[in-house]
């Protein structure tokens, strides 16, 4: 079957797999470039520090083993070398969450410290969507139009998006490192058992939860300039009892032309999700507090 829209190769005779094929080495012949002469075993220095994945595979179902052989391909394990090679990483340990866009992991750094690594799929079929919330945001210009580059833009969002959201004071994981499609940063949670979703542990007091997340939001857009986009239970943490913003690479600046319309959905969001826990609040009055006063020109 023929490709669709970004991914149409130059070659219509070439199918799908030689196309990936071709993509992949260019990726990893860039990287060598970057990275300098490998040792020959490189690829088993990198699996060695995963091999709890790899073995754990073998107990799961040939759809488990799949997604991981997928997670861990060639390019990605060239920067998890870099990562390893420079001191960010000792072991990637086990699994913390799994979606259709990115993988997230308990990882350790050569001092013994808890980390997150999420590692964005470069085979999402998702990738498309990425392009709404990218267009239109001056901090990445030209964007190629094949996959694996717009995954490691996102990817690249979401490490810029933490950043503002962190420096702005918002509670979210401080982005430590990123690199094409990997991205490390704190691992919020407890002696390597991550902290739940929102959806999964509520807050004891309806009324405080609701205040500090729209206290949290509100910091976010007045100070880090952003607009979360899709702001909901899921995407919430409840470290023992304190929230923690997670999945930010939708996040999109005040000034996109998706923003007032983003803000008004996560309004709706927030005031549904509380409504559910017994609060009498509405969309209208929750968009009046999270919404950041005009700024004039």
């Amino acid at each position: 079957m023929p490709r669709k829209g970004a991914e149409f190769a130059a070659d219509p005779s070439q199918s799908d797999e030689e196309y990936a094929e071709e993509r992949d080495a260019e990726v990893v012949e860039k990287a060598l470039e970057d990275i300098g002469e490998l040792p020959e075993d490189w690829q088993d220095f990198v699996l060695g520090r995963i091999e709890s994945q790899k073995v754990a595979a073998r107990k799961r179902s040939d759809e488990d083993r799949k997604t991981l052989d997928e997670v861990f391909d060639k390019p990605t394990l060239l920067v998890l070398y870099k990562f390893i090679s420079n001191g960010y990483l000792e072991t990637l340990d086990y699994p913390v969450s799994t979606g259709k866009e990115a993988n997230v992991f308990h990882a350790t750094t050569p001092q013994g410290d808890s980390v997150a690594v999420k590692i964005f799929r470069t085979n999402t079929a998702t990738f498309r969507s990425f392009m709404t919330y990218i267009a239109g945001d001056p901090r990445f210009g030209h964007v190629k139009p094949n996959r694996r580059d717009i995954v490691y833009v996102w990817a690249q969002k979401e490490y810029k998006n933490l950043q503002r959201y962190y420096e702005a004071g918002v509670r979210v994981p401080n982005p430590i490192a990123w690199r094409e499609n990997v991205l490390i940063m704190d691992f919020i949670g407890e002696e390597g058992t991550p902290a739940p979703r929102l959806k999964d542990a509520p807050f004891d007091d309806a009324a405080t939860g609701y205040e500090e997340l729209v206290s949290q939001y509100r910091i976010g857009a007045e100070s880090g300039g952003l607009v979360h986009g899709d702001f909901s239970e899921f995407n919430v943490l409840n470290h023992g009892g304190t929230p923690v913003v997670i999945d930010v690479a939708q996040a999109v600046l005040a000034h996109h032309p998706m923003a007032a319309e983003l803000l008004q959905r996560d309004a709706k969001n927030i005031a549904a999700y509380f409504r559910r826990q017994g609060l009498k609040v509405t969309a209208e009055e929750t968009l009046k507090r999270i919404t950041p006063p005009r700024k004039e020109r």
